[in-house]
């Protein structure tokens, strides 16, 4: 075989190798393409998913905040052990919803569980808070604590002994007696007929002089004032003439605390509006008569009370107190400022008795909710 056969020979056999070497090539560079290509989209979902679970992080961390910061007073302070109310909403930049329920798992502590999803997908993050009521503070030493001149009489009786109302629950053990009465000074008290000598006074002391009796007395609580007492208010009504107050029942049979005479059940404290404590806040001059309430009751003027009509809570009257009749009954503490320093009347059948047990759940009616200080929030699955 000559030399240009054999050549011609192994050109025929090399014959294709290029193409081989082209596709080879092509299918490597078209693998990096895709390698390159499938982690760009695996990084690229990877991120998108990051934020859609931070946005409904961020959307469950708003709702809880949002709820403590607007504490619905009225409603959730009104809930029974183990009960729960439904909260929703919508993140401030529209990225996520938020939905879940506040929890009362005692007197004071709540539990705020809220899962947040994020606006596209599926991402959700759920959180729950602890939260504790942050209760007002009332300077009440006294069933009566006032600051201008007083008449008592008839069968009018104050007493400072501490009481439980009949059949509460949970009331803590009582505490020592208070005074019948606190006043700067003792010789504005005028004491007639059935009272006369403060005969219907009882208390330890029975009058109680206090010339530090101030604003700060009938008009600060803890951190809060009357003005933010006043915006706590569930029931706000004008002054004017309001009868037959009492519980109301909607048409489940639950408690209907949209009702503006719906002052809760004291009465019977076991029945579904024996836990709703609203803070009444009446602005104007006030009479009452007839029927019951709890709470707190807050008078931008002078109440009068006219017969038949019970409270149990605390009682914040800027203007004179005055009360005739027969069957009116106050449990727990009664702050009459007299703001023009006008005539106090007790007359009549009128019992004002001390209870702590009434005045701490008052204070808690009108209690905003705080997240605790130490473990307050964790991360749910």
């Amino acid at each position: 075989m000559t030399r240009e056969t054999r050549l011609t020979q192994r050109m025929k056999d090399e014959r294709g190798i290029a193409l081989l070497l082209t596709i080879l090539g092509i299918v490597v560079i078209g693998a990096l393409i895709s390698g390159f290509f499938m982690s760009a989209m695996l990084e690229n979902r990877a991120g998108q998913n990051s934020r859609r679970v931070e946005q409904a992080f961020a959307a469950a961390e708003f709702g809880v905040t949002e709820t403590i910061a607007t504490w619905n007073v009225g409603t959730w302070n009104a809930l029974a052990a183990n009960q729960t109310d439904s909260i929703s909403g919508t993140s401030p930049n529209g990225v996520g919803t938020y939905a879940g329920e506040v929890r009362r798992l005692n007197n004071e502590i709540f539990l705020v569980d809220v899962t947040g999803r994020s606006s596209v997908g599926q991402a959700r993050q759920r959180i729950g808070a602890f939260v504790k009521l942050r209760s007002l503070l009332f300077d009440i030493s006294a069933v009566l604590t006032t600051r201008g001149p007083s008449t008592f009489a008839g069968a009018a009786a104050l007493d400072g002994n501490d009481r439980i109302p009949a059949a509460w629950p949970g009331c803590p053990p009582l505490e020592a007696p208070q005074s019948g009465i606190r006043v700067p000074d003792a010789s504005d008290l005028d004491f007639k007929g059935g009272c006369a000598g403060a005969s219907c006074v009882t208390g330890s002391p029975k009058i109680h002089e206090d010339p530090t009796l101030g604003d700060d007395t009938f008009f600060d609580y803890g951190d809060s004032d009357w003005a933010t007492l006043v915006s706590l208010a569930t029931k706000r009504l004008p002054g004017g003439n309001y009868q037959n107050i009492g519980p109301r029942l909607d048409g489940g049979g639950d408690c209907d605390i949209s009702q503006q005479k719906n002052w809760g059940d004291p009465l019977n404290p076991g029945q579904p509006c024996g836990n709703f404590l609203p803070v009444v806040h009446i602005n104007g001059d006030a009479s009452l008569n007839t029927g019951a309430g709890q709470g707190l009751l807050l008078v931008d003027g002078d109440l009068s009370v006219q017969g038949g009509f019970e409270f149990y809570g605390i009682v914040v009257v800027r203007g004179s107190l005055k009360a005739t009749g027969t069957g009116n009954k106050f449990n727990g503490g009664v702050l009459a400022a007299n703001v023009d320093l006008d005539d106090n009347s007790i007359l009549g059948t009128v019992d004002l008795a001390f209870s702590s047990c009434a005045v701490a759940r008052a204070q808690q009616a009108g209690a905003a909710g705080s997240p605790l200080r130490s473990r307050g929030w964790i991360q749910l699955f």
